[in-house]
């Protein structure tokens, strides 16, 4: 049980410095500070309180489950606002993955049509990601 502490406490640290990584803007910072790392800091002291009182038991994953947590993460960091540059005038962010994909560069202005599905997808996507986070931490059982 506590291997599996331990790997969950890295996968934590990994994904938030991923999450911090693909934001490039203060947007994507307040996110992230304000909503994810709290998520993040009380799922992992719930999920420690647990390991403690079970320390001597053994975890069973649900691999698909994990996946899906893992396929969301990835979705959430390639709609993650990228390129902000213009915001301030009630322009849009642009996504992550309309910067790789339409070579939009990561600072300053780009003429070319925002992607308003994909942007908007944003923060469904963090929620989405956040309720298969705590899916996959609850079906994962001990014997």
């Amino acid at each position: 049980m506590v291997k599996f502490g331990l790997g969950f406490t890295a996968y934590i640290l990994l994904s938030f410095s991923f999450f911090l990584a693909a934001s490039n803007t203060i947007i994507g910072g307040i996110v992230y500070f304000f909503l994810l790392l709290p998520f993040f800091g009380v799922i992992l002291l719930l999920t420690w309180i647990f390991i403690v009182k079970n320390r001597t038991r053994t975890v069973k994953i649900k691999y698909k489950i994990w996946g899906i947590v893992l396929g969301l993460q990835l979705a959430v960091l390639l709609t993650s606002p990228g390129n902000c540059y213009g915001v301030k005038q009630s322009g849009r962010c642009y996504s992550n993955l309309q910067i790789l994909i339409e070579n939009i560069p990561p600072t300053g202005y780009s003429n070319l049509p925002h992607w308003t599905l994909v942007e908007d997808a944003f923060l469904g996507l963090l929620l989405g990601y956040a309720i298969a986070l705590l899916w996959g931490i609850l079906s994962t059982k001990n014997s």
